[in-house]
Formats: structure tokens, sequence, C-alpha cells
């Protein structure tokens, strides 16, 4: 994702990453996942830890994944702007809410519709991870730009690549588990059709995704075209970071044997586009 970082740039992604399994998988298989009262809490406690509100005076054993927050967060947040912070705040945020309305479909027994997913797994996919990106290159994307339909639709498209593609891999142990928040699981149970019918919908979905993120960065290369040089060679690192994010977790999917090789149909995605330099 960040080749040419320094070193400890790459080692705060990897514990930022970390951070964000461990939350997942907690979802997923711990305690997170059937007890809103938990998550809660523990959302409370990060955002504290966001806010400078943390004394860990006051809390000499928090949980581990506190405890890394708090020494992850001052050096991330170092020179970043409040607007950038309440940005990051508000995905947690989100983050905590798609993780209620999971517990909420669970007691339920229901399953999300087709179109309440993208938007559910979209922020259950952590998307305070590309507010990340920007102060792991030592820039900030300016509000204006932050707000435009191409910034947000690229970095969605991005969120919605890594969480679909993961889906299709982590498909045949959610079905197992009874679990319902799988997009194929979602256009099954929708639809009626066949499990394989599903799984071609969400491939080419997938494929639609990654056009729909290319063609926002070509938009974002335009709408930034005014801007002094420096700035924009910073927002375009940080973009070109975000369009590779989708690949590289593909990647990291296939080779590290979290789940089976089931998906054998899922193809690279498509490079950024040589016309858009990274810098």
């Amino acid at each position: 994702m960040i080749p040419d970082a320094a070193t400890g740039d790459v080692e705060r992604l990897a514990r930022w990453i970390t951070v964000l399994f461990h939350l997942d998988d907690e979802q997923d298989e711990g305690p997170l996942g059937h007890c809103a009262s938990a998550v809660l809490d523990l959302y409370q406690a990060l955002t504290a830890v966001i806010d400078g509100h943390h004394r860990p005076a006051l809390d000499p054993a928090p949980p581990p994944v506190i405890a890394a927050v708090a020494d992850l967060w001052p050096a991330t947040a170092a020179g970043m702007s409040p607007q950038w912070r309440r940005r990051f705040r508000d995905h947690l945020h989100r983050h905590r809410d798609a993780f209620l309305t999971q517990i909420e479909h669970r007691r339920r027994g229901s399953t999300p519709t087709p179109q309440e997913y993208p938007a559910l797994r979209r922020d259950a996919n952590g998307a305070f991870m590309y507010d990340l990106v920007e102060a792991l290159h030592h820039a900030e994307v300016p509000p204006a730009i932050a707000q435009t339909p191409c910034w947000q639709q690229m970095c969605q498209a991005s969120n919605d690549l890594t969480a679909w593609t993961n889906d299709l891999l982590s498909l045949p142990r959610e079905a197992a588990a009874g679990e319902s928040t799988n997009y194929v699981i979602v256009l099954q149970r929708a639809s009626g059709c066949d499990l394989q019918s599903a799984v071609r919908q969400v491939s080419e979905r997938i494929q639609d995704r990654a056009r729909h993120m290319l063609a926002a960065r070509r938009r974002l290369h335009h709408t930034t075209r005014t801007l002094h040089p420096h700035q924009r060679t910073g927002i375009a690192q940080i973009a070109h970071t975000i369009c590779t994010m989708p690949g590289t977790h593909l990647a990291w999917l296939q080779e590290s044997g979290r789940y089976p090789a089931t998906a054998h149909h899922l193809t690279a995605l498509p490079p950024p586009p040589p016309d858009i330099p990274p810098g």
C-alpha cells in the first residue's frame, strides 16, 4: 500500500490494521457480536482516547485494544487538523453503529436488504482507515476537496471493493455460521436465486465498482488541477494509495491463508490508470 513510506509509518499502518481486524473478529466471533452494551462501552472508551479524555492513571489495566489505540493515536493525529479529527471520529462512530445494526439483525434473525447492505457493510468495514491514509502520508485533504462527490465516491468505492471481495472469500465460513451480513447471502435471500447466481452478481458488481473508483479518481485529478502543486501532489499520493488498497487487500487474502481458496473466479483488480501518476 505504501511501499515508499518510512519504516515507522509502515509499522503504524500495520498496527492500525491489527486494531481493525481485532475489532472485526471480536464482532464476528467474540463478545461484540451479540452484546450491544459491550459495543457501546468499548466505543465510548475509544472515543475518549480520540478526544483526549483517556486517563491511563485512572484505568491501569484497560482492554488491550484501548491501550493500543491510546499508544497509536498521538503520533497518528499529530499535525492533523480538528476537521480531520472530527471526520475520523465520525467514521469511528459509524463503525460502532454498524456493529449495533448487525447485532440487531442477529437478534431478530433478519437479513439486510440489498438496498441497505452496501452502506452498512461500508461502515462496518472501517471507513476511518481511509482517513488514516492521510496521516500516514503526512498530508491532509482539504475539507473542500474531502466533501466533493468525486473524493467521497472514490473512497466509498475502494471500501466497497475490499468489503465485497472479502465477502466472496469468507462466504463458506459465514454461510456455515448462519451469518447474514454477507453480500452473497443478502442477494440470495432477497431474490431466491441459487448461491452461484448470487456469487456471479457480486463478482459483476465488484468489476463495476472498480470502474467507478477509477472514474472518480480521474474526476478528482481534474478537480484539483487549480490547487498549488505541492498540495496537489499530496492529494494525488493519498488517492493513489486509496486506489491500490483493494488490490493489496485481495492479494493478502489470497496469500495469507485466512480463507480457503474458494473464490477462484476473482481476478486482480485493475491498477490505477497510467495517466494519473501517484505524485
